[in-house]
């Protein structure tokens, strides 16, 4: 625990007033997806869930940062090693062998290895304002390890947010353009390779985005159901518990990944432009932290942060509108999940701590 000199400059009132609204909103969203499905146990689940998140957030600015950047070698090979459980002990569900079932509660390891890697990826860079080929793929070889486990669940989705924060954290380390254009050259031409090993259902989501109408009732269903919601809402929305793709349950997985569309249907395009603003807001806020304060390791974790708030957001928006493939995320703080929120809650939790670090010391360059 560190010191902290006035607890008024321990928060950012911005960064924790959008989150207590993005929390709030989930509870109302989740009570409505789960209204006629599952009656009250996944709306109560997400009331507990958003006060252990609202208690991490409030608790880790008491914190030295600076020793979670320390021990995240320490957290990588516990999530690595919590990976491999998850392929010999896993609870399967639909195909796919993502979760340790522990009492009332599924944890979900991928998920917490997006703050694991944020930590890690910023304590290699640490001091290094400006990075070289070595560096990039020393880190780039870290993140690969966890990114295969995951694919292998599997889940491309998580795999790749997994991947994206440390990608951004490169970019903005520094990295001479020619290595940036190298990197992207590569994945254009893998691409052919990477389609080969991607699994048939992620291969007929892809198809599905490209051209929905081909397979309507099968994997496009889910693109189509979500455009109908949204586009249904109009302007102000058909008003709440009055949403009818999703409470007639055409709308599969109403809670969780296409919780936006839920949003869409029932507050229309008001509260769907709400949700895209506070994200924003969001992103902003944490960026204008990333470029104030001075140590390296904490402007990494800021741009981390917030790359991949932001990032994942937009991601499963466009896909819940059609403007991007159904990859299987959920919508940071709102879809409901207790592991995506309790790990978005040590970001954010991180990010207030570096703030309040920086706002806590007594001299500013």
């Amino acid at each position: 625990m560190k010191e902290i000199k006035n607890i008024f400059n321990v928060y950012d009132p911005i960064i924790l007033g959008v989150i207590l609204l993005l929390l709030i909103w989930s509870i109302v969203n989740v009570y409505s997806a789960t209204y006629f499905e599952y009656s009250t146990k996944l709306f109560i689940k997400q009331i507990i869930f958003s006060v252990v998140a609202m208690l991490i957030i409030l608790f880790m600015p008491f914190l030295d940062y600076r020793k979670l950047l320390n021990l995240s070698p320490y957290m990588y090979v516990g999530g690595i090693l919590l990976l491999i459980a998850v392929m010999i002990f896993g609870k399967e569900m639909l195909g796919a062998k993502r979760w340790i079932k522990l009492g009332f509660f599924l944890f979900q390891p991928s998920e917490l290895m997006k703050f694991i890697m944020i930590v890690l990826t910023s304590h290699v860079l640490d001091d290094k304002r400006k990075i070289g080929i070595k560096e990039t793929m020393f880190v780039l070889f870290l993140a690969l390890i966890p990114v295969l486990l995951i694919k292998k669940q599997p889940d491309l989705g998580t795999a790749l947010m997994v991947l994206l924060p440390v990608l951004v954290i490169i970019f903005t380390a520094g990295l001479p353009k020619r290595y940036m254009i190298g990197l992207i050259t590569f994945i254009i031409v893998a691409s052919p390779l990477i389609w080969t090993k991607l699994h048939k259902y992620q291969k007929e989501r892809i198809i599905a985005f490209l051209n929905p109408e081909a397979d309507p009732y099968g994997s496009a269903y889910q693109i189509i159901q979500s455009k109908i919601a949204i586009g249904s809402g109009q302007l102000t929305g058909k008003g709440f518990l009055e949403g009818t793709q999703s409470k007639l349950q055409f709308l599969p997985e109403q809670h969780t990944d296409f919780i936006f569309a839920t949003i869409g249907e029932e507050w229309g395009f008001i509260g769907s432009v709400f949700v895209i603003v506070l994200y924003l807001i969001l992103g902003l806020r944490i960026l204008y932290w990333g470029n104030k304060v001075k140590h390296i390791g904490a402007k990494y974790v800021c741009f981390g942060a917030a790359g991949l708030i932001t990032l994942q957001a937009f991601i499963n928006i466009a896909m819940n509108t059609g403007l991007a493939p159904v990859v299987g995320i959920p919508l940071p703080f709102v879809s409901y999940g207790g592991t995506s929120l309790l790990t978005f809650s040590l970001i954010i939790g991180l990010v207030l701590g570096v703030i309040a670090d920086y706002k806590n010391s007594d001299i500013h360059f």
